[in-house]
């Protein structure tokens, strides 16, 4: 199986083949561009929100939703997310926008679970 490295270096790759040059131009710092950002993320938040059972989904990733806590996702409380922040950091810095795809559903009464190994709201 792919390490992380891998899985992005093939996704930029690939991504960048036949694309038009605006989807893969630099951010403003200079190291990556905001689809760069965007597949690393996705790939990060994939790994956060690995699970087997309900009560592993304790870590809410405040402010990656619409605007209310049971929005944002919601990742296993064992992973680590200091690379995460770190890199969601970055983007912010070379002011790109990180889409967390979540639903944008508030609902208070929603609580955290494991479905199909994976921390959501239900």
């Amino acid at each position: 199986m792919p390490g992380l490295f891998e899985l992005f270096l093939i996704s930029a790759m690939s991504g960048s083949c036949g694309g038009s040059s605006s989807s893969s131009s630099s951010s403003s710092t200079g190291t990556f561009s905001c689809e760069d950002y965007q597949i690393m993320m996705d790939v990060e938040v994939e790994l956060a929100t690995t699970c087997s059972t309900d009560s592993q989904c304790t870590q809410v990733l405040y402010g990656s939703g619409c605007g209310c806590s049971t929005d944002d996702v919601v990742a296993n409380g064992s992973f680590d997310t200091t690379y995460l922040y770190d890199l969601w950091d970055e983007a912010d810095d070379a002011t790109c926008s990180v889409d967390f795809d979540t639903s944008c559903d508030c609902d208070a009464s929603a609580q955290p679970v494991c479905v199909s190994g994976n921390c959501t709201w239900r």
